[in-house]
């Protein structure tokens, strides 16, 4: 048996992020991340918004996308679980708690923007946008990847397998 200290979270940034050097030239970007709760109303049946708990989070080297990750964007990290202890300046042992990342992935930028085209209202009609059947499969191939990365599934997997991989062989 093994243990395992490992937590994933996927919220909304509640700060720009911020980026600084180390002594030794290293990049540390730190994330402030709140993560909600949704419960249903036993009484009303409807859903409502639960208690919002704050993350921080290290990220070590992060690429420009997360550095640059603005109030409001949404995030998904994967990494360890972490405590420090020290004593302050009167004598009294304080502990923070913080995430430090292995992986951040941009999800979505939620943010409204002045310059942004009005979205079209969903109408539901035999055709999926430009003109291709419901339910027709476009084959999967390098192509079909865009500028912004791997889908969101290989994204969560990927880690995954190539933990587990190591317990195969």
């Amino acid at each position: 048996m093994f243990d395992i200290n490992e937590i994933h979270l996927r919220g909304k940034l509640g700060r720009d992020a911020e980026t600084r050097q180390t002594p030794t030239g290293k990049s540390v970007t730190t994330l402030i991340v709140a993560t909600s709760e949704r419960r249903q109303n036993k009484d009303t049946g409807k859903w409502e918004n639960g208690n919002t708990t704050w993350h921080k989070v290290t990220v070590w080297g992060a690429p420009e996308s997360i550095a640059s990750a603005q109030k409001g964007t949404t995030v998904q990290v994967r990494g360890r679980y972490e405590s420090r202890e020290w004593t302050n300046k009167d004598g009294a042992k304080q502990v923070s708690y913080e995430v430090n990342a292995i992986d951040a992935v941009i999800l979505a930028d939620d943010r409204p923007r002045q310059d942004a085209p009005p979205s079209k209202p969903w109408q539901p009609s035999g055709q999926a946008p430009g003109g291709a059947q419901r339910g027709a499969q476009k084959p999967v191939t390098a192509s079909t990847f865009d500028d912004d990365g791997l889908p969101f599934a290989f994204v969560i997997l990927a880690p995954i397998a190539g933990y587990l991989a190591q317990f195969i062989a």
